[in-house]
């Protein structure tokens, strides 16, 4: 299998204040990326949203580090035993309009198991080409947003424009 090329940025350290893992597998002749519902909680305003595993900066940690710890923290993964590929543009969200979200992508050649923790309440693997071929728009919070319709559900905001980030940067097979 020929794993399709990606141009991603190099691994540096950019002013962010978090970051995510955007975790990818070979399939077939195409990749699959690991996307997660965040569990209901009223005190998160992502809450049900479906994302990518990371979260804020810590103390001192860099931010390569927050998507090593987030991961390891809510899906149970060891980054360490996958690829770092670079990253993406930083993202920032409607939302948090001054948090500034640095994606770093991962290639997982190996079978991985994911624990979710409390954050998360489900997870799953999405083919690139499914995503290509999902893309609309959705009435979220009373407006209409560019997003990916799935059956796992839409996937809009911060996260869509990440993956519209990633699908951009992958030449097909």
């Amino acid at each position: 299998m020929r794993t399709p090329h990606i141009r991603l940025n190099p691994v540096s350290e950019i002013e962010a204040e978090a970051a995510v893992a955007v975790i990818l597998k070979p399939a077939m002749e195409d990749l699959e990326v690991l996307l997660v519902r965040r569990a209901f909680n009223p005190s998160d305003p992502w809450s049900g949203d479906i994302a990518f595993p990371g979260g804020r900066r810590r103390g001192k940690e860099t931010l390569i580090e927050t998507a090593v710890r987030e991961a390891w923290e809510e899906i149970g993964v060891d980054l360490k035993l996958c690829e770092t590929l670079g990253t993406l543009d930083i993202s920032t969200s409607r939302r948090a309009p001054e948090l500034r979200v640095l994606p770093f992508v991962y290639l997982c050649d190996r079978e991985l198991e994911i624990r979710l923790n409390e954050e998360l309440s489900s997870y799953f693997w999405i083919p690139l080409r499914r995503l290509r071929s999902s893309r609309g728009h959705a009435i979220i919070e009373g407006v209409e947003n560019p997003a990916f319709i799935l059956e796992e559900g839409v996937v809009w905001g911060l996260t869509y424009r990440m993956l519209e980030d990633l699908l951009s940067r992958v030449e097909s097979a």
